[in-house]
């Protein structure tokens, strides 16, 4: 086995998005990792780069309320803001008229289901 270590040579790419400290704005502020986690993959998504800070602080501080922090890059602050104000684009949005029977319909069927798993679990176990 050999002891040379695939990362012992590793390099960032030169033309990444690795800003130096102050070279970044942060744009949003969220209290849930995965709320940002999500507003950073629709930046990504639209081409702007960006990271997330205070990410591992809210596992090892979970009885203090730690707020994740997306930054971006100082140029790409007006259109990351832009974006992130914005819930879906227009194109995305359901306008169906159907669209919130079919919601209740899917609603009452999760109900009725969990009804049915209750039932036969009385039945067959009396639980």
């Amino acid at each position: 086995m050999s002891d040379h270590n695939i990362l012992d040579n590793f390099k960032f790419e030169e033309d990444g998005f690795f800003p130096e400290e102050g070279e970044s704005e942060v744009v949003g502020k969220y209290y849930s990792a995965m709320e940002a986690e999500v507003a950073a993959a629709r930046l990504r998504s639209e081409g702007i780069p960006c990271f997330l800070a205070n990410t591992n602080s809210q596992s090892v501080l979970t009885s203090v309320m730690v707020m994740v922090r997306l930054h971006v890059r100082p140029e790409d602050v007006d259109q990351a803001r832009m974006l992130l104000l914005t819930e879906t684009p227009l194109e995305e949005q359901s306008t169906a008229p159907g669209s919130v029977l079919k919601g209740f319909l899917i609603v009452l069927a999760f109900l009725f289901g969990i009804y049915a798993i209750r039932m036969a679990f009385k039945l067959l176990f009396g639980v």
